[in-house]
């Protein structure tokens, strides 16, 4: 079992290219024989589960993965609570064939409610997702990470959802250097930060809802008050681009005035002069959502303030 730690951000289609183009520039210009730009992937994964979501319920998703005509069984766990970030255990298995092989499952510390193993009965495909995935490796200071770019769709009897995302991988060193990395993607081209995996997309298919975070106790701290209210920008902002609709700008500007109240000054300022852009399209006669697409000091806020977030809630547990 490996614990994957990435950090996703969404990326418009219209940034796709320029992203790609500055990846390359960078694996060019670096002096690490260690950064390089790797094969691009064309990637087929199918997700199982029960028609009634027995599996996403207890925070388990299972696929199968097919690349260059060999098949990888997956589990994937929810794992711990990362402020903005994917914590995830996570099992592979390379298989002879598109066949799930449950035997697998042994190794896997399944939840008290799926250990009976009745549910495996009733699984079904329930969505896809196919994708391609260019794929750099990338050298910043002490950390290793993969960096990938993925395009493509999910699809399931309920619907499609695009895909169209960065992810930066930890595979080696301090995870802070994603989040330096992904600041200095952000100052060159629109990118936000995305809770949103792509099981999750599945599933919000077939739902037809939005998933929040659970709301603090009246006893919560301020860290707590403020790690709750930026995980409701980010679902909100993301919300904004998968419904296509500009009304949600204004859940989005309400979950930003309250998170701004449990931060230090200097962050809370910046807030409020992202919502002061944000006023700035309002009243603008073009597309709304683009306009809000377009600002790169989003992103730039979402990775400041996520990663003050995460360094301070380690020190609480320290």
């Amino acid at each position: 079992m490996a614990t994957e730690l990435e950090l996703k951000l969404m990326v418009q289609s219209e940034y796709l290219k320029s992203t790609s183009e500055f990846l390359d520039e960078i694996c060019a210009l670096s002096q690490s024989k260690t950064t390089s730009r790797q094969a691009t992937l064309s990637l087929m994964n199918g997700y199982f589960d029960t028609e009634n979501a027995t599996l996403m319920q207890a925070g388990i998703a299972l696929r199968i993965r097919a690349v260059n005509q060999q098949f990888i069984q997956t589990v994937k766990t929810r794992g711990s609570n990362r402020v903005g970030m994917h914590a995830r255990g996570e099992w592979e298995w390379t298989i002879p064939s598109d066949q799930l092989d449950l035997s697998l499952l042994d190794e896997v510390p399944l939840p008290e409610t799926l250990k009976d193993m009745a549910w495996s009965r009733d699984l079904v495909e329930v969505f896809r997702t196919d994708f391609e995935r260019q794929v750099w490796l990338i050298q910043e200071q002490d950390t290793l990470m993969e960096v990938v770019c993925d395009l493509g769709k999910v699809t399931s009897p309920y619907g499609e959802d695009a895909i169209k995302e960065l992810e930066l991988e930890l595979k080696a060193g301090d995870e802070t250097g994603l989040y330096r990395f992904a600041l200095t993607l952000a100052k060159q081209l629109p990118l936000q930060v995305s809770t949103v995996s792509k099981a999750q997309r599945g599933v919000r298919l077939k739902q037809g809802t939005i998933e929040f975070p659970n709301k603090p106790h009246s006893s919560a701290t301020t860290l707590e008050l403020a790690t709750y209210w930026y995980e409701v920008w980010l679902v909100y902002w993301e919300a904004m681009f998968f419904m296509k609709d500009d009304v949600l700008i204004q859940p989005i500007r309400h979950s930003m005035t309250q998170l701004s109240r449990c931060l230090p000054k200097e962050f809370a300022k910046r807030l409020e002069l992202l919502d002061e852009a944000y006023q700035a399209v309002l009243h603008t006669d073009g597309d709304l959502i683009s306009g809000f697409a377009s600002l790169k000091e989003t992103g730039i806020v979402m990775l400041e303030v996520g990663q003050w977030l995460n360094n301070a809630s380690h020190d609480t547990t320290h």
